[in-house]
């Protein structure tokens, strides 16, 4: 069922997922990847933009990345927030999360609420990083997988 497009309502939980079927599952390639909702004392979120030259680029997206192997989901945020935009974090909770499929690739995408505890964000690979308020968010186009968190964000619904 390739190309197929889906958002449902997981029972009993609060996510919203999107999933586009991949069309060889043992092909597909998984990944786990973590997403920082970082807020300023001014309500803004902190957003940075993917470089041009990799999957997604141009796209703003909550800071974060991959989680490796063996290594548990707040632990790789807090490291990928230290190597992408320079900044101690203290992971809070989680939020949401979001699963992202298109041909060859699985994302599980997990949004966490963090608060910066030391240093002031700049893009250590060369990327622009943005304090954006809630109500210019839509405004910032995003990947597919971040698009219901923004949407939730923007409705005034605070995760």
């Amino acid at each position: 069922m390739p190309g197929i497009l889906s958002r449902q309502r997981l029972p009993g939980a609060q996510a919203l997922y999107t999933l586009a079927m991949a069309a060889d599952a043992e092909s597909t390639r998984n990944l786990t990847v973590v997403a920082a909702v970082i807020r300023d004392e001014d309500g803004r979120v902190l957003l940075t933009r993917r470089p041009d030259d990799r999957h997604m680029g141009g796209l703003w997206e909550f800071p974060g990345g991959k989680v490796d192997d063996g290594e548990a989901p707040a632990d790789a945020l807090v490291r990928e927030l230290r190597e992408e935009v320079g900044v101690a974090a203290g992971v809070e909770r989680p939020i949401t999360f979001a699963v992202h499929e298109e041909r060859g690739l699985r994302i599980l995408l997990l949004f966490y609420a963090v608060q910066i505890l030391d240093g002031e964000p700049k893009g250590k690979e060369g990327q622009a990083v943005a304090w954006v308020p809630v109500t210019e968010l839509a405004s910032y186009p995003t990947p597919p997988a971040d698009a219901e968190l923004v949407r939730r964000l923007v409705a005034g619904k605070n995760p």
